[in-house]
């Protein structure tokens, strides 16, 4: 869902104080400082949408400093990272004593549940990710490692990323509902071969490995084509590989991810209420071939066919 924040309807005088308090609403508590000349004529853009489990900002404001102080770090139950895209103008970024003079292009990681500061001495422009922690060590198991280091325009990785989530907040009101879930399964995927390519060299644990596989099933159900090959060709291990990874769980990762298809198939029809969704179009939307296979797998998972899931789900 798309949200833009209404700051510069504010009077000129409460602009500042509006999104001081906006930013520890959308982001975390923290500091934001300004000098007084700035913060009388204190202009600023707000604008967000909710990819799904990652959420992207946009935010341009006059020259400011944000501080993540020791006393904020106590106020949030949850840490997630910020990805932070430099689109215009510069800044300066320190955590762990290490500093970043980012330039347009360039993008940093920061950590929530550590003290950070953030310095913008002209107007600029920044898009920053929301990233869940969970989902960020599935990315890369030692995401810590990255905080104080500059991901460089230059670099063709990190250039690319950069240049996708500019094309996405160019047009962040425009996307639809199933775009948003593709968008946010693509700058993840890049995301995490950028630090992929740059992660201290550390053997992956077997409870790693699995859970990384498991981020990727969930990303590619809508995949036709996913199986042990092309999890196998993802992550530059061998299709006996990916089998052992599941010896030691309850389903092999066949069954685990039509079990996951079919979860996925029941949650849209739950969400949908009344509407009746076509039952085609939920088979086909979330990997299956055809609408029989989807019925003979859900009766299967839950002892009746969609259509009469459907039909007690509106009678209760």
């Amino acid at each position: 869902m798309y949200q833009s924040y209404a700051i510069a309807a504010c009077r000129p005088h409460e602009r500042f104080d509006s999104f001081r308090a906006l930013v520890d609403d959308v982001f975390c508590p923290m500091e934001i400082d300004s000098r007084r000349s700035v913060r009388d004529a204190f202009d600023a853009r707000v604008d967000a949408v909710n990819l799904g489990s990652v959420k992207l900002v946009r935010v341009a404001t006059s020259p400011l400093q944000v501080r993540r102080r020791p006393q904020d770090l106590a106020h949030v139950s949850e840490s997630p990272y910020l990805v932070k895209f430099q689109l215009r103008g510069e800044s300066l970024w320190s955590q762990r004593g290490r500093e970043v003079h980012a330039r347009p292009g360039d993008f940093v990681i920061a950590s929530t549940a550590e003290p950070y500061s953030l310095t913008f001495r002209g107007e600029y422009e920044m898009p920053v990710m929301v990233v869940p922690g969970a989902i960020m060590r599935r990315l890369t198991p030692d995401p810590d490692q990255f905080l104080g280091r500059r991901m460089a325009v230059e670099e063709a990785d990190c250039g690319l990323l950069s240049s996708f989530v500019a094309q996405v907040v160019a047009r962040m009101n425009q996307l639809s509902q199933p775009m948003m879930h593709r968008i946010e399964v693509n700058v993840l995927d890049l995301l995490g071969a950028v630090l992929t390519a740059r992660a201290r060299s550390r053997p992956l644990t077997h409870e790693q490995w699995l859970a990384q596989v498991k981020v990727y099933i969930q990303d590619h159900l809508h995949d036709r084509g996913l199986g042990p090959a092309t999890i196998a060709a993802a992550f530059g291990i061998s299709t006996r590989s990916v089998h052992m990874l599941f010896e030691t769980e309850p389903a092999t990762v066949g069954r685990y991810i039509r079990a996951q298809r079919i979860a996925a198939c029941r949650r849209t029809l739950e969400a949908d209420g009344q509407t009746s969704p076509s039952l085609t179009d939920v088979a086909l939307s979330w990997g299956f071939y055809d609408l029989s296979h989807m019925t003979r797998c859900f009766r299967e998972e839950y002892g009746e066919p969609p259509r009469r899931f459907m039909l007690l789900k509106r009678n209760d």
